[in-house]
């Protein structure tokens, strides 16, 4: 299912969306509703003012939700589209189909829409939490979670060309031979929304990385493969091929991947560029011109450092 979310807000996308990403495939599967729907994210800063001010509002007519962001915390935010997906949910029902009154003081006079918002209330905390303690749970079983962003390629580069600088002259131990390459740190599972983090991986002598096994909070996976995965934080380290698996509960029952016949699709992000438009595994911001004689410079002193490093 697609979901078209319009910012139109100060609201930093780079850092909402892999909540979005968890958290929309959790809910649609809580809920069962089964039309996309249309995320707005607004800004009104006169609004924000008013300490009774709108946080969101559900339109059935054009099956989209509008929520404010202005000075609010993205948990309220979450908390407020899981209440008006309820609305959603029930609007694809055909509960709403009576074109019941929806002015603002309709809490006080209509029975049947004072129970539509009992149920939005308490459906959507309640899913909203169920998500909540999961995903937290998740990050905190990540053993390689930082909180920060990888770091672009070229200063990973960078550091590698200082390491072995040091390790030639006897500043630092020299490392044992391994490949270098990206390596998930927290994925979640592009059909399910599930988050977990990878316990072990293929690794191919030129540093790629084409299937994982994952540790979810109920099952071990093995064998994901990339596509199947949206791959939350990533880290750039060397180990040789054949790691034996990172620490996990060794008591969860392990099970083979077998695929999927639902692909979730999370649409296009209005305004915002793509994470990831070369599916090479990096972030854009992380990506660099190969082309670029700075770029290709410093691959020619590390590679000579190399062969001057393997002659000692």
């Amino acid at each position: 299912m697609k979901y078209r979310v319009i910012n139109n807000s100060n609201l930093d996308m780079d850092k909402f969306r892999p909540l979005l990403k968890s958290f929309l495939p959790f809910v649609r599967q809580k809920m069962g509703f089964d039309r996309p729907v249309s995320i707005h994210f607004v800004s009104d800063p006169e609004n924000s003012e008013n300490m009774l001010g709108k946080t969101a509002h559900y339109d059935p007519g054009a099956d989209s939700v509008s929520i404010y962001t202005d000075q609010r915390h993205p948990k309220d935010i979450l908390r407020s589209l899981s209440h008006e997906l309820v609305h959603h949910t029930q609007n694809c029902r055909g509960d709403l189909d009576q074109n019941p009154h929806m002015g603002e003081d309709y809490f006080q006079h209509d029975e049947y829409m004072k129970e539509m918002e009992r149920e939005a209330y308490e459906n959507g905390n309640m899913v909203f939490r169920d998500w909540e303690e999961k995903y937290k749970k998740q990050l905190q079983e990540s053993t390689y979670y930082t909180g920060e962003k990888p770091m672009k390629r070229i200063d990973s580069r960078r550091n590698t060309l200082n390491s072995l600088l040091m390790e030639k002259f006897g500043y630092i131990a020299k490392k044992e031979e391994g490949i270098t390459h990206l390596c998930a740190m927290l994925v979640t599972e592009a059909a399910t929304g599930k988050v977990g983090h990878p316990i072990n991986h293929t690794l191919l002598k030129d540093g790629t990385v084409t299937h994982y096994d994952v540790e979810f909070d109920d099952i071990i996976v093995e064998g994901m493969p990339v596509d199947a995965l949206e791959v939350e934080v990533q880290k750039e380290h060397m180990h040789a091929e054949g790691e034996e698996d990172y620490e996990h509960d060794v008591t969860k029952t392990r099970m083979q991947y077998e695929g999927s016949e639902e692909e979730l699709e999370e649409g296009a992000f209005a305004g915002d560029s793509k994470l990831d438009a070369d599916e090479d595994g990096a972030p854009e911001w992380g990506d660099e011109d190969d082309n670029d004689p700075e770029v290709q410079q410093e691959s020619k002193i590390r590679e000579a450092i190399r062969q001057a490093l393997r002659g000692t």
